[in-house]
């Protein structure tokens, strides 16, 4: 007899998500959560920018955020946990080509329930108090180099925002294991070395001391580590997913002094710098795009100044005099091919589940996609929401999904 029906490895969002959806419908196994660290939700979770959006593309990353924007929305009334819900939009600047783009795909968005709204220049600058649009005030010389244009509209998501992923991680593993009255039981500390994959099946894990657990099914949810796990169990080829660890870095100044800054929606102008509010001061981010996939998180201060900042301070008067208050960098688990997640359950390995790849949207659409992990494991099928389309036989078909509004 297997000691446990059901292993979690990671205790990030997506891990919680799965443990209180099977709690809720009725679970009836035992259930074995491990965590390396000695806490939860203390890694890719806590430090991501904790945004939502549901802008996209492709129509499933429109469900799974449709969804869960709808349970982060009630997430304090259903569990209990406030996770600081904040509903003030998501506002993208763009360039004209790009403006005339997301028009012509407005009709997408409203098929699939996304409410946008389309605002010109003047009205980005009311969203946005002291954003200039236009690039009359920056110096030629300047702009050789930092290749701004200017922004001739906006699309505004109104449905978007940002909570805390950490207190919505904590607030799913307390009300899971509370759910299933004392058969979850939750080990910090403890390192998986790899999966036991025989003849076709996962039948538990082995640790990094050599302990051997038995259970009946796995989850993997260890977001940018899960290929590492997968390759250090034997796992090669076509039956890994191609997903890479990538380091995004965050950094918090003080707000420039403009009345109603604190109030803004998060804004991504130029070259994909973002940026929001975050209590007292502002948030800022941007993807690196010559990063190179590894495990490192340390923050360079130096990309925010040479990189972040010379074009913020050409949008945004007075962020000149913005200090750099704090930073640190945390891992994307990047999908190289097409920037979706990759989850279900592994094709050559039964009982074996995984969800990654989700290249910087895992948060947002944990709870959408801990509820389908939870219905593979329990009913060996999604009955709420199809994520076929994500699974990883669409590589070994040749047909990604891609996604390419990705921050």
């Amino acid at each position: 007899m297997r000691q446990y029906d059901l292993i979690i490895i990671g205790g990030g969002i997506i891990g919680g998500s799965a443990l209180y959806h099977l709690s809720k419908s009725g679970f009836k196994g035992r259930v074995l959560i491990l965590e390396r660290e000695d806490a939860l939700s203390k890694g890719s979770t806590a430090l991501s920018a904790g945004g939502f959006r549901n802008i996209w593309t492709t129509p499933i990353n429109m469900k799974l955020t449709g969804y869960s924007i709808e349970r982060l929305k009630n997430f304090r009334e259903e569990l209990g946990f406030p996770i600081g819900f904040d509903q003030r939009g998501y506002l993208f600047c763009q360039y004209e080509e790009n403006f005339e783009s997301a028009r012509e795909f407005g009709q997408k968005w409203a098929e699939n329930g996304v409410r946008i709204e389309f605002l010109d220049a003047r009205q980005v600058e009311e969203k946005v108090p002291g954003l200039r649009t236009g690039i009359d005030h920056i110096d030629p010389e300047v702009n050789e180099v930092l290749k701004m244009r200017p922004i001739v509209g906006g699309v505004f998501g109104p449905d978007c925002g940002s909570f805390d992923p950490s207190a919505a991680a904590q607030g799913y593993f307390e009300r899971g294991m509370e759910g299933l009255s004392g058969r979850a039981e939750l080990r910090l500390n403890t390192e998986v070395r790899r999966l036991r994959l025989e003849q076709g099946e996962c039948r538990g894990v082995e640790l990094s001391d050599g302990t051997v657990i038995e259970s009946e099914k796995v989850f993997v949810a260890a977001g940018a580590w899960t290929n590492r796990l997968l390759e250090q169990s034997g796992l090669t080829g076509n039956d890994l997913p191609p997903v890479v660890p990538i380091k995004r870095m965050l950094y918090i100044t003080n707000l420039p002094p403009i009345e109603g800054f604190e109030r803004i929606p998060l804004t991504i102008v130029d070259h994909g710098i973002y940026f929001r509010p975050e209590g007292p001061n502002l948030l800022i981010g941007r993807a690196d795009p010559d990063t190179e996939p590894g495990f490192d998180i340390t923050p360079d201060a130096q990309y925010y100044e040479e990189q972040i900042n010379y074009y913020l301070q050409e949008r945004v008067p007075g962020m000149e005099r913005c200090r750099l208050i704090s930073m640190w960098g945390g891992l994307y688990d990047t999908n190289a091919i097409d920037h979706n997640a990759v989850l279900g359950e592994h094709p050559s390995a039964h009982n074996l589940f995984f969800a990654t790849g989700f290249s910087g949207h895992g948060a947002m659409e944990a709870p959408a996609a801990g509820l389908a992990i939870s219905e593979l494991v329990q009913f060996g099928a999604y009955r709420t929401l199809d994520c076929t389309p994500l699974s990883i036989e669409r590589f070994r078909k040749g047909k990604p999904i891609h996604e390419t509004i990705v921050i």
